[in-house]
């Protein structure tokens, strides 16, 4: 019999996304947008996830020459390292930890020395906000939420 993750995970490069299943014991904090993640594909209710990555800082100048972040900042939960200890967090306090190597991990495709691929990233990017939950989690948090859902007993 297998038990049914609790979370999902996947990481390309200095990016790790992270989110709670459907199935498992987290799964009423699971949340779907409707979204197309395949190129010419169909519109699918997919799993919001945190985005945990090293993007570079400063890469953009305004017209003074001011260095700013690249719009993908703002869709980020953290930095990798804590998305990492955040995974591992989660595998000590006993959650199921499932690889998703087909699930969608955004930033593959982005010019951070770009600011028109900046100004224009809800355009050309528009499954990274469709997906990107904003909020940033703690394993004790999460911790918390399962042990409050257990006395309440909302599933």
């Amino acid at each position: 019999m297998s038990v049914p993750a609790d979370f999902h995970v996947n990481r390309r490069g200095p990016v790790l996304v992270l989110a709670p299943s459907r199935e498992g014991r987290l799964a009423h904090l699971a949340e779907t947008r409707r979204v197309v993640l395949d190129r010419d594909g169909e519109i699918v209710n997919a799993l919001c996830r945190w985005i945990f990555a090293d993007l570079p800082r400063g890469t953009l100048r305004d017209d003074w020459g001011n260095p700013y972040d690249h719009q993908a900042h703002t869709l980020v939960a953290g930095a990798l390292a804590d998305g990492e200890e955040l995974l591992r967090a989660l595998v000590e306090q006993g959650f199921n930890v499932q690889d998703a190597p087909d699930f969608f991990v955004p930033f593959q495709t982005l010019a951070f020395d770009d600011s028109e691929d900046s100004d224009l990233l809800r355009r050309r990017h528009p499954r990274a906000f469709a997906l990107a939950r904003r909020e940033r989690p703690t394993a004790a948090h999460l911790v918390t939420w399962i042990r409050d859902t257990m006395v309440v007993g909302e599933r």
